[in-house]
C-alpha cells in the first residue's frame, strides 16, 4: 500500500481540528474573562475608593473650603496610600487636597463628568484615563454635602498598574492551564480518535481484499454506529451494482462472441454451397444444360439466403446502434387488412382467418409493423401443414392493444420457448434451413416491438400449435 502523508490522514485532520477548536474556545474564554475581570477589578477599586470617601467625618468636609484656600496642599485625614485627591467646587474650580508621587498630579476632566457626579451623588462615577506622565489611572468622583448642602465634588485617583499586574497574573495562570489542557487533549484525543476511526480502518482493510474475482463479498454491517451502518450499507449496495455491471459486461462479451460465432457459422453454409456448385460447373456441368440449370438455381437460392442473412444482420446492427422509427398515429387494423392478399399468397392451401377491429388506432411505424406481421406469419407457415394448417390473425382491445398470431402447427417444446427470441436460435434447425430461415426473424420482431414500448410473448404446446401475443400501448 502506498504510504500516505501524515497531514493528509483523517486521524491527523480530526486531531488538528479538535485541538484548533479547543484552542479557539480557550482563547474566547480567556478574552472574555480578561474583559470581565478588568471591568470587575476597576469597579471594585472604584467602589473601595467611594467607600473610603463616604467613611470620612463631616468635619473634614467643613474644613475643605478653608483647606482649598490654604497654601499647604494636604489634609492629614485625606491621605490614602498611592492616592491623589482634589476638590472641585460648584464653579468647577479644582483644588488639590493631597498628591501622591506615584499617582502624579490630579488630572482635570470635562465639566459634564463633574456635573453627572453632582446630579446623582448616590451612583458610582469613575473614569479610566492617563495622567500627565502618561500612566493609566482610575479616577473616582463623589459629590459631598456640608450641612445638607452640596459643597462640590471630591476626585480621588490612583494608578491601575497594581490592578493590571494582578489581572495579568490571572491571565498568565489561565494561559498555562490552557496550554496544559491542549497537551492533555492531544494525548486524550489521539487514542479516542483512533478508537472512533477503527471501524473505518476495518472497512478499508476489507475493501483491499475485494477484487474483480471476489465481488460477491459484502461488508459486515456495524449497527453500533449509525454512520458506519449507513456507510456499510452504501458500500454493499455499490458492490452489488458493480457486480451486476461486471456480470452484464461478461454476459455481453459472451453474447458478442456467440453472435460472431453464429454469424460465421450461418454465412459459411451458403458460401460453402455456392463454392461447391461453382466447382461442379467448372468440372463440366456447365456443358450440360440440365445440370447447369440446377446448379444456377441452387447458386441463386444460396446467394439469396446469404443476402437475406446479411440484410437481417445489418438491420439488427442498426437497431442496436440507432433505433430510428417514423412513429405516426393510425389504424393498425387497416394495415393488417391491406396485407391480406400477400398473406393469403404466402399461406397457400392453409386456412387463414382474420378477426380485426378496424377502429383500433395506435402510434406505430407502418413499415416496421408490416415486417413484424410478415415475420410472425412466415414463422407460422413454416410450422403448419399445407393441407390442414389454420392460421389466425386477430387485433382486439384488451386494456391496451393486443395483436395475436395463432396456428395449429407442430408447436414448440417447453425447453425451447424461453429462447425463441434469441438471435440465431432455431428450435428445428433442419426445417428452418430448408425454408431459408436465418434464425433472426423472431429476434428482429422482438427488437421492433420493444422499440414500440410493447411486449411479445409466446404460448406453445407440442402437436397443438403456437400463439404469439403482442401488446402495445393503447
Amino acid at each position: 500500500m502506498k504510504r500516505r502523508k501524515l497531514y493528509r490522514t483523517l486521524r491527523f485532520q480530526l486531531l488538528f481540528r479538535s485541538l484548533a477548536i479547543l484552542a479557539l474556545l480557550l482563547c474566547f474564554i480567556g478574552g472574555t474573562q480578561y474583559m470581565f475581570m478588568a471591568r470587575t477589578m476597576y469597579e471594585n477599586q472604584a467602589i473601595s475608593i467611594q467607600s473610603y470617601i463616604h467613611s470620612m467625618n463631616q468635619s473634614v468636609w467643613r474644613s475643605i473650603k478653608t483647606l482649598a484656600r490654604s497654601e499647604t496642599p494636604a489634609h492629614p485625614n485625606l491621605i490614602y496610600p498611592g492616592m491623589t485627591a482634589a476638590f472641585i467646587n460648584p464653579s468647577y474650580k479644582m483644588s488639590v487636597l493631597s498628591e501622591d508621587p506615584q499617582a502624579g498630579a490630579a488630572p482635570s476632566f470635562p465639566k459634564n463628568v463633574y456635573r453627572d457626579a453632582l446630579t446623582d451623588p448616590m451612583a458610582l462615577h469613575y473614569q479610566v484615563a492617563h495622567n500627565k506622565a502618561g500612566k493609566e489611572i482610575i479616577a473616582v468622583f463623589q459629590a459631598i454635602s456640608v450641612d445638607g448642602r452640596q459643597a462640590g465634588v471630591v476626585q480621588m485617583s490612583t494608578l491601575t498598574q497594581p490592578l493590571n499586574d494582578s489581572l495579568f497574573r490571572q491571565i498568565g495562570i489561565f494561559a498555562v492551564l490552557s496550554f496544559a489542557a491542549l497537551v492533555i487533549g492531544l494525548f486524550v484525543f489521539l487514542p479516542m480518535i483512533r478508537l472512533t476511526l477503527k471501524p473505518l480502518s476495518r472497512i478499508g482493510r476489507m475493501l483491499d481484499d475485494i477484487n474483480a474475482a471476489s465481488l460477491d463479498k459484502r461488508l459486515p454491517i456495524d449497527k453500533r454506529h449509525a454512520e458506519m451502518e449507513s456507510l456499510g450499507i452504501s458500500i454493499n449496495q455499490m458492490l452489488g451494482r458493480i457486480e451486476t455491471a461486471f456480470q452484464a459486461e461478461k454476459e455481453a462479451k459472451e453474447r458478442i462472441l456467440q453472435f460472431v460465432s453464429d454469424t460465421s457459422h450461418e454465412l459459411r453454409a451458403p458460401l460453402t454451397s455456392i463454392h461447391g456448385f461453382i466447382e461442379i460447373l467448372m468440372r463440366g456441368a456447365a456443358e450440360k444444360p440440365e445440370q447447369k440449370e440446377k446448379a444456377l438455381q441452387s447458386l441463386y437460392a444460396e446467394s439469396a439466403r446469404a443476402n437475406k442473412l446479411i440484410e437481417d444482420l445489418l438491420f439488427l446492427a442498426k437497431m442496436d446502434r440507432d433505433p430510428s422509427f417514423e412513429m405516426k398515429k393510425g389504424a393498425l387494423g387497416d394495415v393488417i387488412l391491406e396485407m391480406e392478399a400477400q398473406l393469403r399468397l404466402l399461406a397457400g392451401k392453409r386456412k387463414l382467418e382474420f378477426f380485426v377491429d378496424q377502429k383500433i388506432e395506435a402510434v406505430f411505424d407502418k413499415d416496421k409493423m408490416n415486417q413484424v406481421i410478415l415475420n410472425l406469419f412466415y414463422n407460422a407457415v413454416q410450422h403448419t401443414d399445407e393441407e390442414t394448417g389454420v392460421i389466425t390473425v386477430s387485433l382486439q382491445k384488451d386494456g391496451g392493444i393486443m395483436l395475436m398470431m395463432a396456428d395449429n402447427g407442430t408447436g414448440v417444446a417447453p425447453e425451447h420457448v424461453p429462447h425463441l427470441f434469441d438471435r440465431f436460435y432455431r428450435a428445428e434447425t433442419s426445417r428452418s434451413r430448408k425454408y431459408g430461415g436465418t434464425g433472426l426473424g423472431l429476434a428482429i420482431t422482438k427488437t421492433i416491438i420493444d422499440s414500440h414500448n410493447g411486449t411479445i410473448e409466446v404460448k406453445s404446446e407440442q402437436g397443438k400449435g403456437s400463439v404469439f401475443v403482442i401488446r402495445l400501448p393503447g
